[in-house]
């Protein structure tokens, strides 16, 4: 451990300050729409003070330094940094895709407005943790990437979930190769879910499966756990046709068994992760895409 990076994002206040310049004018554009800024005044006072006391934390013979996240992508990791992330579960997802070996802190800013399903930490037990880190006594918990490599070149990373399909809402048409079977299908697209991101994304589908069916057991009622080298997908809105199956609907992706893909999209096809449309990867007609899981890891330091 030679140098302490703590990562955050802007609060809510903080970006309705740089949308109006100044906070009385954010408050005034609240305030016209029958809104308080006090929820959000209680949010940023509350990550200030953890960020403060994790700074008192640290040791003083620790160099620190801050990244926000939307610096993350021009940001210089060092092999032996160690990461404080602090703030919502989904900066953890946006860290990790820029970070390799080094060890990962994750902090709950506000208990009270922060599920905290990845933020495993108080700010006041940073200096414990650290000092754990240190005399080689923590407790690690390493966390598989999902991979989608599109025709051997491309690769997409994937924390949460990877999805394959299109942008819009037009149906997605694609051939599926999984455990030795085969099918053409129109969908909405595919999920891939890893076990950090089967508490999001896929619970709530597994959610919906279980209300729609009524059985409280089916193919998605057991979810891999955060560390599992294993991820699931899920055909999103299969439609059966004279072309086109819907029996290929889920399973399991693990180390030597991965998902294939063939788009027959001509336009409009692409593969993104995490959420994040914007960054979409194009999968024009023809174009494979392989998801697998377990080729990358994320470490981070969990409670013993």
């Amino acid at each position: 451990m030679d140098r302490i990076v703590i990562v955050t994002k802007p609060t809510r206040l903080q970006d309705l300050v740089r949308q109006h310049f100044t906070a009385g004018a954010a408050r005034f554009a609240l305030e016209s729409r029958e809104q308080s800024l006090d929820l959000y005044e209680a949010e940023d006072a509350a990550q200030r003070d953890a960020i403060a006391e994790i700074h008192r934390q640290i040791p003083n013979d620790l160099p620190v330094t801050s990244v926000t996240r939307e610096d993350l992508p021009a940001f210089l990791f060092r092999d032996k940094d160690f990461v404080i992330v602090c703030g919502p579960d989904g900066l953890f997802v946006n860290t990790a895709k820029y970070i390799t070996d080094q060890l990962v802190l994750t902090v709950n800013p506000d208990p009270r407005t922060v599920a905290g399903i990845l933020m495993l930490f108080p700010a006041q037990a940073v200096g414990e943790a650290i000092a754990s880190v240190r005399a080689g006594r923590q407790r690690l918990e390493r966390l598989p990437l999902i991979k989608a490599t599109i025709d051997e070149d491309v690769v997409v990373w994937g924390v949460n979930d990877v999805f394959l399909g299109r942008r819009d809402q037009i149906s997605a048409r694609y051939a599926i190769s999984f455990g030795g079977r085969d099918e053409r299908q129109s969908s909405s697209g595919i999920i891939v879910s890893s076990g950090v991101g089967a508490t999001g994304w896929m619970r709530s589908i597994a959610t919906m499966v279980a209300g729609l069916s009524g059985e409280h057991r089916h193919q998605l009622a057991s979810l891999p756990p955060a560390s599992s080298s294993e991820a699931v997908f899920v055909v999103r809105e299969p439609f059966p046709s004279p072309a086109t199956g819907a029996e290929i609907l889920t399973g399991r992706v693990r180390p030597g068994k991965p998902l294939a893909v063939v788009s027959e999209m001509p336009e409009g096809g692409c593969v993104f992760s995490d959420g994040i449309v914007e960054k979409a990867v194009e999968w024009p007609a023809g174009s494979r895409a392989i998801v697998s899981v377990g080729d990358r890891y994320v470490t981070r330091v969990v409670q013993s």
